[in-house]
């Protein structure tokens, strides 16, 4: 018979012993993999989501700098039409009046106009910011 002595009983517990080691580690190293390939999944699919967020983050924002420089353009020209307008109505006011105030008069319109439009323009950068 083969179980001669105890020794040999030793040495068939010891190999039964490094057969289920030896399984359970192969058991431990394929959900290791798994788990691994999961995680890479995972990841993969957040950059996907990530850039995706980007692309939508940068064309929000250049849209809002088109409605900006928009806003820009507008404020100035409007700002300009009513500076226009306004010297047009202050001149033809300061023509019907006399000689000397008339003088003075156009040059006390022309630097409220000036500071208008100076106080507009300051405006119109707040707004832009």
């Amino acid at each position: 018979m083969i179980l001669e002595t105890s020794k040999d009983i030793l040495y068939l517990v010891i190999a039964f012993c490094v057969l289920w080691l030896t399984v359970f580690l192969c058991w431990m190293f394929y959900y290791l993999a798994r788990l691994l390939r999961n995680a890479s999944q995972i990841i993969e699919e957040f950059r996907v989501k990530l850039q995706t967020l980007n692309e939508a983050v940068n064309h929000v924002r250049g849209r809002v700098e088109q409605i900006s420089s928009l806003m820009s353009l507008a404020t100035g020209g409007i700002g300009g039409l009513i500076k226009k307008t306004i010297s047009n109505q202050a001149k033809k006011m300061v023509d019907r009046s006399t000689g000397a105030a008339n003088k003075a008069a156009k040059d006390a319109v022309d630097k409220a106009i000036k500071s208008t439009a100076k106080s507009m323009k300051r405006a119109s950068k707040k707004m832009k910011k």
